[in-house]
């Protein structure tokens, strides 16, 4: 038998002292606790992603059911009546981060030609927060450099809030605004 003071020779368990408790169980408990530690952080990271991953794929389908056949109806509404513009759609691209985007560029006056501008086209833009399962609002006012007072973010929205109704009413405000 060894005392307390002699090497335990390698390999080999230590003995149990007199009392019955293991010196060493510490170690067992405290690796246990990390391991679990992990395995939770693990199960909410890959939960985060399936909620991220829910929130594009919706994101997706309410501008397809909802604010893109607004948009459209705005843009036949301003062709109509003299004007123009486009529907600019960026999807999702977690390489380069960037979220879904969809964007609508006014023009009260023909077609857009060259790239829409902030400072030139009255806009609408939706883009998913995926992080805050948001929709952040932007918007623009100024037509061909006049007017406007709004110009960036607006405001956040839920994913209900997207509505055909409500995105056709965000529009009459920027046609508004950009037109007085």
């Amino acid at each position: 038998m060894q005392t307390e003071h002699e090497p335990i020779p390698k390999g080999s368990t230590p003995p149990a002292r007199a009392s019955g408790v293991d010196p060493l169980s510490e170690i067992d408990d405290l690796m246990d606790k990390k391991r679990l530690e992990e395995e939770e952080a693990a199960k909410r990271s890959d939960q985060l992603e399936v909620d991220r991953s829910d929130f594009a794929r919706e994101f997706t389908r309410v501008c397809d059911e909802q604010a893109r056949p607004a948009m459209e109806a705005v843009l036949e509404r301003l062709r109509r009546n003299g004007g123009g513009g486009l529907m600019d759609e960026r999807p999702e691209n977690a390489r380069q981060h960037h979220t879904h985007r969809l964007t609508l560029w006014m023009s009260f006056r023909g077609e857009i030609t060259g790239a829409p501008r902030q400072d030139r086209h009255p806009y609408l833009q939706l883009d998913a927060d995926v992080d805050k399962r948001t929709v952040a609002v932007s918007e623009g006012d100024m037509w061909q450099g006049e007017g406007g007072s709004r110009s960036g973010k607006t405001a956040e929205w839920q994913l209900a809030d997207v509505t055909f109704a409500h995105v056709t009413q965000e529009v009459l405000g920027i046609v508004r605004r950009a037109l007085k």
